[in-house]
């Protein structure tokens, strides 16, 4: 089998299981949109918190 041969059914592959996907609605994909915000923010505003008291902890120790 020839290389353009096992390219072209690889893509036909691809594009008979994309077939098959349930894709999310409008607002199914802004409610999920949303959720993955709200979950940064909150993750990176313990990794900031996190940061700003051990800094804090370590100027401490360190000065004096």
């Amino acid at each position: 089998m020839s290389m353009f041969r096992r390219a072209a059914k690889f893509l036909r592959d691809v594009r008979a299981e994309l077939r098959k996907v349930v894709w999310p609605s409008r607002r199914q994909t802004t409610i999920y949109t949303a959720v993955v915000l709200v979950s940064v923010g909150i993750v990176a505003a313990i990794i900031w918190a996190a940061d700003t008291g051990f800094g804090g902890a370590i100027r401490f120790i360190i000065a004096r």
